[in-house]
């Protein structure tokens, strides 16, 4: 007796792995991806103009931005010397990871479809493959099976 295998159990014995694994990337490089790596790069270092749609600095309840307009930071030098603190001085580097793990998770959500139907049709093939009766063989002289069709 044999059975066929029928084209919705060959879609999902084959993309269940294909699309498992592509989630499982993604998935991964989401969570335990390095979140250390994207960072600004120190050439590329923006100014707090730049920045200012970010994030703010307080220093004192005041923001930062009006302490160098009125020139009210001072910082030494390497020499021992004071001087004001402008602000083309400083300069911000900011960590890009919750826009790369959110666009990571993004893709993953497609992969993750993927895999659902991946294994709706393997669970739906399966359940046709089994539910469908063998077809049985008889044997022919020379001692090949042969199905019988009817």
């Amino acid at each position: 007796m044999t059975r066929k295998i029928n084209a919705v159990l060959l879609v999902g014995l084959i993309g269940t792995p294909i699309a498992g694994s592509l989630f499982g990337i993604d998935y991964g490089r989401a969570i335990w991806g390095d979140d250390q790596i994207w960072w600004t790069p120190k050439e590329s270092a923006l100014s707090i103009d730049q920045t200012r749609a970010s994030f703010r600095i307080y220093l004192e309840d005041e923001p930062l931005d009006d302490h160098l307009a009125r020139s009210s930071l001072t910082a030494l030098g390497q020499d021992g010397m004071a001087y004001f603190v402008t602000p083309d001085l400083i300069k911000v580097r900011l960590n890009n990871w919750d826009r790369t793990k959110a666009s990571l998770l993004h893709t993953a959500v497609y992969s993750a479809f993927a895999l659902g139907a991946s294994l709706a049709c393997l669970v739906l093939g399966l359940i046709q493959f089994f539910a469908e009766p063998a077809v049985p063989q008889r044997r022919v002289a020379g001692g090949q099976a042969r199905s019988i069709r009817r």
